[in-house]
């Protein structure tokens, strides 16, 4: 698959294990979330994405709900 900024075929795919959080002061008081996942980098530019687990994505958007 191709890099999706500068369409080199010169990527790997690493394991990763990421914190992600809201940058809402609110937010801030609750923990992060955290997620293992394959990283895609780009060997070339350096683009790096991977995709969210649905259970951890259904938790971020709970957390940048407005509470009420």
């Amino acid at each position: 698959m191709a890099c999706r900024v500068c369409g080199s075929e010169n990527q790997v795919v690493l394991k990763g294990e990421v914190t992600a959080s809201s940058p809402s002061l609110p937010a801030a008081k609750r923990a992060p979330i955290y997620v293992c996942q394959d990283i895609h980098v780009c060997m070339d530019c350096g683009f790096t994405a991977l995709q969210m687990p649905l259970a951890q994505l259904q938790e971020l958007k709970k957390q940048a709900a407005p509470s009420h």
